[in-house]
């Protein structure tokens, strides 16, 4: 069986050759390559000539099923890519509101794999299986916010649509299909979950039975990523062994009937939660599990794994990309390398013999301590790519919540399913309810501690964590020294103190320091002076949490802990809409607000106020100028000049440091420009953070001929609305501005001395 291993491991890292390294010119080559490399294997003799050769043979497979698949499923679909027609979908999941309209996954008839429908509400309507009929335009799902993104095509999406007005039609098409049994069930137990559950203890209990994150608050979705217990929420091994589990309870713990039963139910349940490359993986583990007591062998951990790697990977050799497929796998890998040499080591700490109760809880503890550092040694790389932080208090969350985890699992599934089927018995959601707050006030006060999390936004963290993997490297090369594993570990806490107490990225404290954040779309600027921080807007439509995320990650590098002002020019999206996941990790002493005067920005402005409220902001409605105090410079915030839509009835920011001037003016169009200009004597300013993102009807030139800034600073993203607009980037270039881009820099940062 370890022959398996031997295929798939290679045949995964031809995957990934294709994936990261090769271009595709040299695809077929370096198959050709890898096979005459094989040959070598002729030369050797016994075992590794077997190994040599599997290792060849699976490595070329791998190259060549991923150019296979690439050319079979990536190759139509960009074909489509900037073309206009009228499509016929067939649904394949339910639709899900969007900030614009609804979006969708959709099967689209000769094209290979899933597309994602973008369209207006009146999709919402609609269940999998519906069939539709929609002008639309395609665009890549290799490609997102202008950038190369594996993000849709590992999930087996090739091409988004987004449509033109309204449905053309919709039918019931294929409905009732039985295809789609797991998809209305799982959408079913998710009615249910919001009927039953408090908003916050649902969402939670959504994520850890579905996978769907989306109902998770901005808090507790923080504090779950923050405390190292956002792995409960990604359906994986856990969940199987949870579901299992509750099976042998309902069956009595007959094993052989467990067995039997326990693999269809887990590929229902695999299927039923979208069939990610975690679930699948875990499945087919959990399959050799079970199955080899009903044929007499013992399962092989190492081939288990091998086999789940092939089978997602010759689903979709894509999937090699995804950060799910490749966390999974490093988490099983940490587990079968390094867990069971820690725990060796941590047992050896304790006393050999103790009472059987307290020998069964430290076995506990300690197996629980050791599996989180197992996984933290082989997972933390990853974190550190794709999440910038690595979670040190996960070993303590777990012990925290671990132990009533399957009760949770088990009861919210049994009584969900209960309490829909019979509204009588919804009074036994207490129970589930109560343990899913547990779970959460575990995550958020393991949160609070200092140091929970090592972030990393700078070089010398990176460094840090490189230089540990040496430490332990040189650990396992040292024979027989029982305190090297302490010395290396006390070691690199003590780097790490000293990395954290280091200086961050070098700015001067007394001088104005302005970063305009790349939030994508939107808007998010910071200015520092004097120990004080000042945030105004933190918005986008691209991702409302990656505005907010953004922000957060800004103010690490730079050393600034907390907000003393946060300034919302309008409620609009694209300005405040990353404001509860900013405050979610940040503190803040005061929010300056503008009056509600159009009652279509009224749930976003009652959100703001909710939001304040929760975490203890003081709240200030700006009706007059006003002057506040930032370190040596002075945060000046005017209130509207006029009346109308949420972008004419915003504040105006003028931020002054000695005769430096920065202005902000949010997305007011000319009109309210040249009252602004006419209302208040503005000075000449150094740099102006362009309006409304760079678009023609604003940045007039009597604005530019009233403040003459020399600096233009557009904060903007990939957009459909043509930012920043030609005409707009002529009246600054004729004004002799020099034009800096956050879609072209990344974050752009301004310091003044005075």
């Amino acid at each position: 069986m370890r022959k398996l291993m031997w295929f798939a491991l290679p045949f995964g890292a031809g995957c990934a050759l294709c994936q990261y390294v090769l271009p595709s010119g040299l695809w077929l080559w370096t198959a050709a390559g890898v096979l005459a490399l094989g040959l070598t294997s002729l030369l050797l003799r016994g075992k590794r000539r077997r190994v040599v050769r599997l290792a060849a043979v699976g490595c070329a497979m791998g190259i060549l099923w991923f150019s296979g698949y690439a050319v079979l499923h990536l190759t139509p679909a960009e074909k489509l890519v900037g073309t206009e027609h009228i499509f016929e979908l067939e649904l394949t999941d339910y639709p899900e509101e969007t900030s614009s309209g609804a979006r969708c996954q959709a099967r689209l008839a000769g094209l290979r794999g899933k597309v994602i429908f973008y369209g207006a509400r009146d999709l919402l309507d609609l269940e999998p299986g519906n069939r539709i009929v929609a002008q639309s335009s395609g665009y890549s799902a290799a490609a997102l916010a202008g950038e190369e993104s594996s993000y849709y095509i590992s999930q087996g999406v090739f091409l988004r649509l987004y449509g033109k007005g309204g449905l053309l039609s919709a039918s019931r098409g294929n409905a009732g299909n039985w295809r789609y049994l797991p998809a209305r069930l799982s959408h079913w137990l998710r009615e249910r979950i919001d009927s039953l559950y408090s908003p916050r203890a649902g969402g939670l209990i959504a994520a850890l039975l579905t996978g769907e994150r989306d109902g998770l608050d901005p808090q507790s979705y923080t504090d779950l990523s923050e405390s190292g217990l956002f792995h409960i929420t990604a359906v994986s091994g856990l969940h199987c062994g949870f579901l299992i589990a509750l099976l042998g309870v309902l069956v009595f713990r007959r094993q052989k009937l467990t067995a039997f039963l326990g693999y269809p139910v887990l590929l229902f349940y695999m299927v039923m939660v979208g069939c990610t490359p975690s679930v699948v993986r875990s499945c087919i583990m959990a399959g050799f599990v079970l199955l080899a007591p009903l044929a007499g062998r013992e399962g092989d951990a190492p081939t288990s794994l091998s086999a789940a790697l092939l089978v997602n990977l010759l689903a979709n050799p894509l999937a090699i990309a995804s950060v799910s497929l490749q966390l999974s796998f490093a988490a099983v890998a940490g587990l079968l390398l390094f867990a069971p040499g820690i725990y060796e080591i941590l047992r050896g700490l304790w006393p050999e013999e103790l009472p059987d109760t307290a020998e069964k809880l430290l076995n506990f503890l300690l197996s629980v301590v050791a599996a989180s550092l197992g996984v933290m040694v082989t997972c933390a790389p990853l974190n550190a790519v794709y999440f910038n932080t690595l979670a040190l208090a996960s070993p303590l969350s777990n012990v925290l919540v671990l132990w009533m985890a399957p009760a949770l699992f088990g009861c919210a599934l049994v009584i969900t399913a209960l309490g829909g089927l019979f509204p009588a018995l919804a009074g036994l959601a207490l129970v589930p309810e109560w343990l899913a707050r547990y779970l959460l006030w575990a995550a958020h006060m393991t949160a609070k501690i200092p140091g929970h999390s090592v972030y990393f936004t700078r070089p010398a963290v990176a460094a840090w964590l490189a230089g540990t993997y040496v430490l332990l490297g040189l650990c396992l090369l040292v024979k027989e020294r029982q305190w090297k594993w302490g010395a290396a570990l006390a070691l690199s806490a003590a780097c790490l103190l000293a990395v954290k107490a280091g200086p961050r990225m070098q700015v001067r404290d007394d001088r104005l320091t302005a970063v305009a954040v790349d939030v994508g779309q939107g808007a998010a600027t910071l200015f520092h002076s004097g120990g004080k921080t000042a945030l105004v807007d933190c918005g986008s439509l691209n991702s409302s949490r990656a505005a907010g995320e953004a922000v957060a990650v800004t103010m690490d590098q730079y050393g600034w802990d907390r907000l003393d002002y946060i300034v919302l020019t309008h409620y609009h999206e694209d300005h405040a809409g990353g404001l509860p996941w900013l405050l979610a990790r940040v503190e803040a002493e005061q929010i300056f607000l503008p009056q509600l005067l159009d009652s279509d920005q009224g749930d976003l402005q009652q959100e703001t106020l909710e939001l304040a409220a929760r975490y203890g902001a003081a709240v200030r409605y700006i009706e007059s100028p006003r002057a506040a105090a930032l370190g040596d410079a002075v945060l000046n915030v005017y209130p509207p000049v006029t009346e109308g839509g949420g972008n004419e009835v915003g504040l105006t920011i003028l931020c002054t440091a000695g005769d430096y001037d920065f202005l902000v003016t949010g997305d007011m169009n000319d009109s309210t420009e040249k009252k602004l200009v006419a209302r208040y004597e503005l000075p000449d300013i150094e740099v102006l953070l362009v309006g409304h993102h760079g678009s023609k009807y604003s940045t007039s030139e009597e604005l530019l001929e009233a403040v003459t800034p020399e600096v233009g600073v557009i904060s903007v993203g990939q957009n459909t609305f043509g930012h920043p607009t030609q005409e707009a980037m002529d009246r600054m270039t004729e004004a002799g501005m020099t034009i800096r881009r956050t879609d072209e820099e990344g974050n752009i940062l301004i310091q003044v001395g005075y």
